[in-house]
């Protein structure tokens, strides 16, 4: 027997294929398909079926940018000759 779970948010799965999960309201794009609606049970097996619950590998963190050496400003008065 399958698993059946009640979402706290409803699933969305976006046309490009990516899952969201939230409002109607505040959906990124347009043209989204409903996987899930808040507060239904509904199988695990579905949602894995349709991409939820699949972790994405993050892309490695970029290293730091190196910081400009500083470059101190001269007063005029230094420069003029005495």
């Amino acid at each position: 027997m399958s698993e059946y779970i009640k979402p706290e948010k409803s699933i969305w799965k976006m046309a490009n294929g990516d899952i969201w999960e939230g409002p109607m309201s505040e959906l990124p794009k347009s043209n989204a398909s409903l996987v899930a609606k808040a507060g239904v049970e509904v199988s695990v097996d579905y949602l894995k079926a349709q991409g939820w619950g699949k972790v994405e590998k993050k892309a490695p963190k970029k290293k730091a940018a190196k910081k400009a050496p500083e470059t101190k400003a001269v007063k005029p008065e230094d420069t003029e000759d005495k």
